[in-house]
């Protein structure tokens, strides 16, 4: 079958719910970097405004890095969730593709299938539905699973949702406890849940996910991440809003001021803006064009973004 899976979208409904959505550093959170407000200065604004943006990149050693001297390769990429929140409703569409009560006659019986990605690698997911309500429950499980934007997954997931027949998926919960992302020199494991609401027009979904960089073991926390897509012609415009926990700097809260702009096949917005807002202080990243972003820096917590201004390259 084609290749509708993707390492990217199948984390993405994987990792809303199961890391709990507290504060972090727990015994039950997988995460272990610091817990307390990041404060923004002038010489890490650029670094916690990426990592923000990116939400947690799986290329995990780049991303957690505190330095941009440190960088081995490009990370300027759509942030993850968008990627993962893109592929993984293309995932369920497929497991979804023809209706239920075709393929599942019966009131209450179990769908299975493979899907390949045509490099070697496979999921086989089991699925349990009800023809009555359209409820779901079952699992995906990945063996070596090449993703469309890049990576390779591997691991079980449970799922659970609602299929609207005639309609196509309107809520689906992806749940799980280990699986590991590698992705070039990358490798990290990936805890938690993702709860995607998904339409021809776009959706939405809430993340809360850790990503454990398996040989640094810095980790990255989405908790209660939510993210908009409205799909036009030609684009995509997405937002997002929540609390990201940077294991190097503590936590910042990001909100949207303008949609993020993606022309279809881009992985790089031309405009849109947000801020990112730590311990009385914050940066605001705004999009110029698919080449440059400018930061505006408060880092004397008057609440003006005055003190530093600067136009980077991503």
């Amino acid at each position: 079958m084609k290749r509708a899976l993707s390492v990217f979208s199948l984390l993405l409904l994987a990792g809303l719910s199961a890391c709990g959505g507290g504060g972090g550093g727990s015994s039950a959170s997988p995460y272990t970097g610091l817990t307390t407000p990041a404060v923004v200065t002038a010489a890490n604004a650029d670094n916690i405004a990426r990592q923000a943006f990116q939400g947690g990149d799986l290329g995990a050693n780049a991303t957690l890095s505190p330095a941009r001297s440190g960088d081995t390769r490009p990370v300027a990429e759509r942030p993850i969730a968008l990627t993962l929140v893109r592929l993984l409703s293309g995932a369920a569409n497929a497991a979804f593709s023809s209706p239920v009560a075709v393929r599942v006659p019966r009131p209450r019986s179990t769908a299975s299938d493979t899907l390949f990605d045509g490099l070697g690698g496979r999921v086989d997911y089991t699925l349990n539905v009800n023809d009555q309500t359209g409820a779901f429950t079952g699992t995906f499980s990945f063996t070596n699973f090449h993703g469309d934007a890049g990576g390779v997954i591997d691991g079980p997931v449970s799922v659970s949702g609602q299929y609207v027949q005639g309609v196509g998926i309107t809520g689906i919960l992806f749940i799980f406890q280990s699986v590991r992302i590698v992705d070039g020199a990358e490798d990290v494991t990936a805890i938690g849940t993702v709860d995607l609401v998904s339409g021809a027009g776009g959706g939405s979904a809430i993340l809360d996910i850790v990503f454990v960089d398996n040989a640094s073991r810095k980790t990255v926390w989405l908790s209660n991440v939510t993210l908009f897509e409205t799909i036009g012609s030609g684009y995509i415009d997405t937002t997002l809003s929540g609390r990201i926990y940077l294991h190097d700097y503590g936590y910042v809260d990001m909100a949207t001021l303008v949609p993020f702009h993606y022309p279809t096949g881009s992985t790089l917005p031309t405009g849109g803006q947000f801020v990112v807002t730590g311990k009385d202080t914050g940066v605001r990243l705004t999009v110029n064009s698919g080449t440059q972003y400018t930061l505006d820096v408060d880092s004397d917590g008057d609440s003006a973004y005055d003190d530093l201004t600067v136009v980077l390259s991503w």
